[in-house]
């Protein structure tokens, strides 16, 4: 923008708020101590502002860190990427899998593609304990709220070439996702597999997933998504709070999300681009689920995922155990 154009915007510039280290050329001061990080679309100037639009140094004596970086987006959406050497299913992450693994595309019969993020139980009463699903987003799995129980998932999803052959699992439930101005903490759903469908309890290029755990500022993480693959990164920042964009084609369908975790790739390359939506991101020394992906500006500059635990809480899901067999839903 111009500088005038920012000045007169500067009370709409932060769009997310976190909490993490200060970056000094590339790399976390850690010795320096957590602090505030503001997100802003564009950087200006504090003597260009008038007093009370100038984001103060310190809040409450914690230092702030203003950082220049596009808004985010929550949208399943067909992106290009390059090819990725790498086992057989990320070769084949955009087509039909079967024994389906998580990391892979899906989606709803009505949208165009997301990731299937990994296989769970249920364990609200009344549910069959034994019945496996996938979990994904909301937005790949419902379509936005918009999707209603018994809804066709496809592997992969439409707009890679999935049809009613592809047909592998109906969604059961999600966590309507707020677009009023009421706080969200995610965007999740889950969907039953079809009788007969077969599975293997692992993510591709990643492996089985041994437990879940809190992410922590630096903690080395990585995904494996329907477009970009197997992408690694560190998070940058934890209790994030952001306005996420829910359609691309109008900024003004925004959600509030909090408590969230921002995960950002070494040398500025993508972490996750559309399409890559839904995957589970896992701590990398351990395979322990941290979070579940689900928006990022268009670039893949860096990506925004759900807490897993509230993942979980919300579906009232445990995720399969690493150590269960591969098996026939």
């Amino acid at each position: 923008m111009s500088v005038d154009k920012a000045v007169a915007g500067a009370r709409q510039n932060v769009h997310a708020i976190g909490v993490g280290y200060k970056m000094v050329n590339g790399s976390p001061a850690q010795d320096a101590g957590l602090l505030v990080r503001i997100h802003v679309v564009q950087k200006i100037a504090p003597s260009l502002l008038p007093p009370r639009d100038r984001i103060p140094e310190q809040i409450d004596g914690v230092p702030t860190d203003i950082i220049e970086s596009a808004p985010a987006f929550a949208i399943a959406k067909a992106s290009a990427a390059a090819s990725v050497v790498a086992p057989a299913c990320t070769d084949r992450r955009r087509v039909a899998q079967r024994p389906l693994v998580a990391g892979i595309s899906t989606a709803h019969q009505d949208i165009t593609a997301g990731t299937l993020g990994y296989f769970c139980k249920s364990l609200r009463h009344g549910d069959d304990p034994q019945v496996i699903y996938i979990l994904s987003n909301n937005h790949v799995l419902a379509n936005v709220n918009t999707g209603a129980p018994g809804d066709r998932i496809y592997q992969p999803g439409p707009a890679d070439g999935g049809d009613v052959t592809s047909h592998v699992a109906n969604l059961v439930r999600y966590k309507t996702i707020e677009l009023s101005g009421a706080p969200n903490k995610v965007d999740c759903a889950i969907a039953s597999l079809v009788p007969g469908i077969e599975w293997r309890p692992e993510i591709c290029s990643v492996g089985r997933v041994d437990g879940v755990t809190a992410a922590t500022v630096g903690m080395a993480v990585c995904k494996h998504g329907r477009t970009s693959g197997i992408t690694r990164g560190s998070v940058t920042d934890i209790n994030y709070d952001a306005l996420i964009g829910m359609d691309h084609s109008n900024p003004n369908v925004v959600a509030l999300f909090q408590d969230q975790i921002r995960i950002e790739s070494p040398n500025m390359t993508a972490f996750g681009l559309g399409g890559d939506s839904g995957s589970l991101v896992v701590e990398e020394a351990k395979t322990r689920a941290v979070g579940l992906y689900f928006a990022g500006p268009p670039s893949g500059q860096y990506g925004v995922a759900n807490q897993v635990s509230d993942v979980l809480n919300e579906l009232e899901i445990a995720l399969v155990d690493g150590a269960e067999d591969a098996a026939i839903a």
